[in-house]
C-alpha cells in the first residue's frame, strides 16, 4: 500500500488557509523527514490578495499533482530527506518543470572506514543514476574526522519522475564506477580534517573534481581560542 505523502485532508487544509489569509502565493517549500514521515509546507507570497475561486482551484489541482507527480513516487523510491522549492504563477499555477532539489542523507556514526563508506552509499547512487541529468551539484560535510552527511542539488523536473521510475532501469555501471571513484578521491584527500566542506558539480551526470569548492569551518570558544577546524 502506498501511503500518500501530501494526502487530500492536508491538501484541502492548505487551500482553505491560503483562502483565508487571501495569500497571492510566489513559491512553495517543501521538506520531508523520512525517518519520522514528517512533511513540512511554507507557503510564501503576499498576504491580503483577494483570489478567485479559479485561483484556488487551481492551487488545489497542482498540489495534488505535485504528490502524485513526484513528491511520493520519489520519496518511497530514494528513502532520503528531501527539500524542494517550487515558483508559482500569478494564476495559481505551480512551475512543476522547474524544481529546485536538495536530497540529504546523514551517514551512521558506526560508517567510518572508507570501504564501508562506499558500499553504505552505493545502494543510493544506483537510485539515482537515472535521474542524473537533474543532478547539478553534490556536497560532502565532515564531522568529527568523518564524512557525516552527503547533499545532491536538482534542478528536477516533477512532470518526468514517474515515467523514470516506471522504466525498467539498468544501472549504469560506467557512471556507478566514475562517482564511487570520485567519492574515493575526496575521501582519501580530507582525512584527518574534524570539519569541512566539499562541494563539487555534476556535469553531463558526471561528478567532477576537476574543480571544486571547498569549505574551512571554524569554532571558537568564549576566550577566542580555536577548537577545530
Amino acid at each position: 500500500m502506498i501511503i500518500q505523502k501530501l494526502g487530500e485532508n492536508q491538501v484541502q487544509e492548505i487551500k482553505q488557509e491560503i483562502k483565508k489569509k487571501q495569500i497571492g502565493l510566489n513559491k512553495l517549500h517543501i521538506n520531508y523527514r523520512f525517518v519520522k514521515g514528517e512533511l513540512y509546507i511554507d507557503a510564501l507570497g503576499v498576504e491580503g490578495i483577494p483570489q478567485t475561486e479559479e485561483y484556488y482551484e487551481s492551487i488545489e489541482d497542482n498540489l495534488t499533482y505535485i504528490d502524485f507527480a513526484w513528491l511520493t513516487p520519489l520519496s518511497n523510491h530514494l528513502n532520503v530527506n528531501l527539500d524542494a522549492s517550487i515558483p508559482v504563477s500569478p494564476d495559481g499555477s505551480f512551475e512543476h518543470n522547474n524544481i529546485n532539489l536538495e536530497l540529504h542523507i546523514a551517514l551512521p556514526g558506526e560508517v567510518k572506514e572508507n570501504h564501508r563508506i562506499l558500499s553504505y552509499v552505493t545502494p543510493l547512487f544506483k537510485k539515482l543514476i537515472p535521474f542524473r541529468a537533474f543532478l547539478t551539484q553534490i556536497e560532502f560535510g565532515w564531522h568529527n574526522y568523518r564524512l557525516s552527511n552527503i547533499r545532491f542539488k536538482l534542478s528536477l523536473d516533477g512532470k518526468k519522475v514517474n515515467s523514470i521510475l516506471k522504466t525498467e532501469q539498468v544501472v549504469n555501471t560506467q557512471i556507478l564506477g566514475q562517482w564511487l571513484s570520485a567519492l574515493s578521491q575526496v575521501l582519501d584527500y580530507n582525512q584527518g580534517r574534524y570539519k569541512h566542506l566539499v562541494d563539487l558539480p555534476i556535469i553531463n551526470g558526471r561528478i567532477s573534481t576537476a574543480k571544486y569548492e571547498t569549505g574551512l569551518c571554524f569554532r571558537f570558544d568564549g576566550k577566542g581560542k580555536k577548537k577545530w577546524s
